[in-house]
């Protein structure tokens, strides 16, 4: 029994490291506008903690490309348009991905390459938020 006591030791202290290493990260909210981002259950583009296109399944189109990771919501009309192509679709929040963003309305249009934090993941929906601009997109991944 004396000679198994190390082992048993090792093991648990190996056991209650692994566990350790692999929690999730904590998502900072550092920010009223990321706050209020994180707030929103509705897939769409958001800025300054408002909404600047949300999809409303009556009068919107959704469209996904597995092949490309690319998400794309548009008015019917595509007068107003979200395009983004994910090069990784996170599994959990405190992911950071890059995405392409291109977004059109009139008078609007935001086309960047941005490094996003996947802030929160429930089901399908991701939250990606840039802390630079305070920009965020809600996507349903369900397609991707």
């Amino acid at each position: 029994m004396n000679r198994l006591r190390p082992i048993l030791t090792l093991s648990v202290l190996t056991a209650l490291l692994a566990c350790t290493a692999c929690r999730e990260d904590v998502i900072m909210i550092d920010s009223l506008e990321k706050e209020m981002f994180l707030r929103e259950s509705t897939e769409g583009f958001y800025r300054n903690g408002e909404a600047l296109f949300k999809f409303n399944p009556q009068s919107h189109q959704r469209a996904a490309n597995p092949g490309r990771m690319q998400y794309r919501i548009q008015t019917d009309g595509q007068d107003t348009c979200l395009n983004v192509i994910l090069d990784a679709l996170p599994q959990s929040a405190g992911v950071h991905i890059t995405t392409s963003i291109d977004y059109r309305s009139p008078g609007e249009l935001v086309s960047s390459m941005s490094h996003l934090e996947c802030a929160r993941k429930d089901g399908d929906l991701i939250w990606l938020w840039s802390a630079e601009n305070y920009t965020g997109i809600i996507i349903n991944t369900s397609e991707l």
